[in-house]
């Protein structure tokens, strides 16, 4: 299901302000297909921006994953080319209730607007076509990072998610260039853990061979 972009007026509006205006609803409840109307031609970095943070607060385990799912879909889409965002019927049903979107869309509207201040579009060149395919490509990995059971290995692919979605949305090429920093950090931390993970196995192995 495709959904068409709104008017240009609401394009005009900072992504603070449509991430404000979506707590505000009739309705009680916030659906997906509610958050990809109200971004428009934003949606792909709005969404991804936006699934990122709210991966950040405390969830069950594999809580995780519930985020990590359509952000790897939509970041596929990027990486694809597709002009506007496509998510199957169930997915654009899900939904949250709008009160608890509000309390939480109020934690990060502050630091936002303050980024945006900061933020502009620059450096065409790691903003383009091409751009998006690599970016696209490159927040799938991130995704993937962010459901695995790695003890605070989803914080650090989350923020640079989120880096990532602001410099769709603002077309921030050096924006770009610090989702790139952060995706390195990810990759490096993410070996040590591996390796980590690997040496207490052997230990153990060592361990339990030696008593036989």
């Amino acid at each position: 299901m495709t959904l068409p972009a709104i008017i240009a007026d609401d394009e005009l509006r900072t992504l603070s302000d449509v991430i404000e205006s979506l707590g505000h609803g009739e309705e009680p409840q916030l659906s997906v297909a509610e958050l990809v109307k109200a971004f428009g031609e934003r949606a792909f970095g709005a969404l991804i921006l936006i699934l990122a943070l709210m991966s950040l607060f405390p969830w069950p385990p594999g809580g995780k994953a519930v985020f990590s799912a359509p952000i790897i879909l939509l970041s596929l889409e990027l990486a694809v080319q597709r002009e506007t965002v496509w998510l199957p019927r169930w997915l654009l049903k899900v939904s949250v209730n709008r009160d608890i979107y509000r309390r939480a869309s109020q934690k990060v509207l502050k630091p936002l607007r303050w980024v945006e201040k900061l933020s502009k579009p620059r450096l065409p060149a790691l903003t383009g076509e091409i751009a998006d395919v690599v970016v696209g490509l490159v927040c799938v990995l991130l995704a993937i990072m962010l459901a695995l059971p790695v003890p605070f290995g989803d914080m650090l692919p989350a923020f640079t998610l989120v880096i990532f979605g602001l410099a769709m949305t603002q077309r921030d090429g050096l924006a770009i260039i610090a989702g790139a920093i952060g995706t390195l950090v990810c990759c490096v931390y993410m070996v040590l853990v591996w390796a980590a993970v690997v040496a207490v196995g052997e230990s153990i192995y060592r361990w339990l061979t030696g008593l036989f």
